[in-house]
């Protein structure tokens, strides 16, 4: 029994030595964020750099052009509807094994869009009137995220994502609150 038991336990670490070999020889991914092309028609695009042990570094774009979004916008339900997001972030892996594992990052996000507001104007009889003005903004802000990737076939990657961060220099005309939430599907090479 004993001999069966070591056994099972050296082909058990084998495999996953062979396993975190194969994964540590591709150091490159790409990512499309499923979650966020379905519930808000939005592009997401992201690539990953693995370097070191634990440590990858990255960037995720996305864009948006929901038309409930700009509905909500037009019909005066938001003030502000973002556009484009630019976000490079930096990840830990959490736990030992490179297949499936925890994962938290920092990140940094320049992101964009549309906002309205209402302004009091005076004609040139002095009488005032209130009006619609629309602008665009652009702000930068900084969150952190939790995470976790499994892999398949040493290649495809399932990622969950939630996380959020604060705009910092424009909170006025944009939201105070940026997330990243996304289930994405990849391929790393």
């Amino acid at each position: 029994m004993k001999k069966l038991f070591c056994l099972f336990m050296l082909v058990s670490l084998a495999s996953q030595a062979q396993e975190n070999s194969v994964l540590a020889n591709k150091k490159n991914e790409f990512r499309v964020d499923l979650l966020s092309a379905i519930v808000y028609t939005k592009a997401s695009l992201s690539y990953e750099r693995f370097f070191g042990k634990d440590w990858s570094t990255g960037v995720n774009v996305n864009f948006s052009n929901s038309k409930k979004l700009n509905d909500d916008f037009d019909n005066g339900y938001r003030n502000n509807v973002p556009k484009f997001e630019f976000n490079p972030y930096l990840r830990y892996a959490l736990s030992k094994s490179k297949s499936r594992y925890y994962f938290a990052e920092v990140f940094a996000s320049y992101n964009g869009g549309d906002y309205k507001e209402i302004a009091r104007l005076t004609d040139e009889n002095n009488i005032d009137y209130y009006t619609t003005r629309k602008s665009k903004y652009t702000d930068f802000g900084l969150g952190g995220s939790l995470g976790y990737k499994m892999y398949f076939k040493d290649k495809i990657a399932l990622e969950f994502i939630v996380g959020f961060g604060s705009n910092l220099t424009n909170k006025v005309k944009s939201p105070d609150v940026i997330s990243r939430v996304g289930l994405n599907l990849g391929y790393r090479f």
